[in-house]
C-alpha cells in the first residue's frame, strides 16, 4: 500500500422534521494523516438525548486533536469512552435529575489503510470496495430483532418467527447504546479491515441510511467530482426526498493519492 494514501471527506447534519437535531459528528485528520470519524445518534425515546450525543463527540474531538499521531486506537477508544460515559452520568445526575441520556456511537479510524470502526447502536458504517466494486454493511445494529437472531442462532428450539411476532412493534429497539447510568457500553463491536486506493466509507445515522440507496452514494460522487465537500448534503437531501422523518447525519470518507480537495 502507497504511503501517500490520503483523504477526501464531506460531513453534513439536517435535523429534518424534528424540532432539535439529536445528532451529533465531527471528523478531524492529525499531523500524521490518521483520520478519526464519528457520529452519534441521540436516542429519540430520551427527552435531552442530544446532550449524550454532543458529549461522547467532544470527547472524542478534544482526545484525537490532542495528538499528532495515536499509537493504541483500542486504548485511545476505551479512555474516550469511558470518558464520554463519566461525563454523560454526571450531568444526568447533577442537571436532569439522574434522567437516563444516552446515544448511539460509531466511531472510525483510519491509518493509511487500516481501518478501525466501533460500534454502540444503530448508526452504520458502509465500505465501498472498488476492486470489487460493491458495497458491505460493516457494523452489525444492536436491536431486538439482531438480539432474538443471535439467540436462535445458539439455541436452534427458539422460535424467531414467534418472537418477532410478540414483539413486532419493538424490533428495532436498541440493546446496546451509550448511556448514562448504565454498562451496556462495555460489550461494544469492532471491526477491523483495510482499505484501496479509490475505495469509500459511508458513516450514516438511521435517519439518512434508511431513506437512500447504497448506488445513490456513487451516483453523487460522479456527479461532484469537483466539489466533494458537498457530497453529504446531496446524499442528506436525497433521504429528505425520500420522506425521511428523522435527525439526518452522514460523512462520506474516499481514499485518494494526491492532493487532498477538501
Amino acid at each position: 500500500m502507497s504511503s501517500n494514501l490520503l483523504f477526501n471527506y464531506s460531513i453534513s447534519t439536517n435535523r429534518g422534521l424534528r424540532e432539535i437535531n439529536e445528532d451529533a459528528s465531527w471528523v478531524g485528520l492529525n499531523g500524521n494523516n490518521q483520520c478519526l470519524m464519528v457520529i452519534c445518534d441521540g436516542i429519540g425515546s430520551q427527552d435531552d438525548s442530544q446532550i449524550a450525543s454532543f458529549i461522547a463527540v467532544d470527547v472524542f474531538r478534544k482526545n484525537f486533536t490532542k495528538h499528532s499521531k495515536i499509537f493504541n486506537i483500542d486504548r485511545f477508544f476505551n479512555k474516550c469512552l469511558k470518558s464520554s460515559y463519566n461525563n454523560i452520568t454526571d450531568v444526568a445526575n447533577k442537571k436532569l435529575n439522574g434522567r437516563k441520556i444516552g446515544t448511539t456511537l460509531v466511531v472510525t479510524f483510519i491509518d493509511n489503510n487500516k481501518v478501525t470502526t466501533y460500534n454502540l447502536g444503530d448508526s452504520r458504517l458502509y465500505h465501498f470496495s472498488l476492486i470489487n466494486n460493491s458495497w458491505t454493511q460493516i457494523t452489525r445494529d444492536h436491536n431486538l430483532y439482531n438480539h432474538f437472531m443471535d439467540l436462535a442462532e445458539k439455541d436452534k428450539t427458539i422460535d424467531i418467527n414467534t418472537l418477532c411476532v410478540q414483539h413486532r412493534n419493538q424490533l428495532l429497539a436498541l440493546t446496546k447504546c451509550l448511556e448514562s447510568g448504565s454498562n451496556i457500553h462495555n460489550d461494544y463491536d469492532k471491526f477491523v479491515f483495510e482499505i484501496e486506493l479509490g475505495d469509500v466509507l459511508f458513516q450514516a445515522t438511521d435517519g439518512v441510511y434508511h431513506y437512500l440507496k447504497l448506488s445513490d452514494i456513487n451516483n453523487v460522487m460522479k456527479n461532484n467530482t469537483n466539489n466533494f465537500n458537498t457530497i453529504a448534503k446531496n446524499l442528506i437531501q436525497i433521504a429528505l426526498g425520500n420522506k425521511s422523518n428523522d435527525n439526518l447525519t452522514c460523512i462520506v470518507m474516499e481514499t485518494v493519492n494526491g492532493d487532498i480537495k477538501q
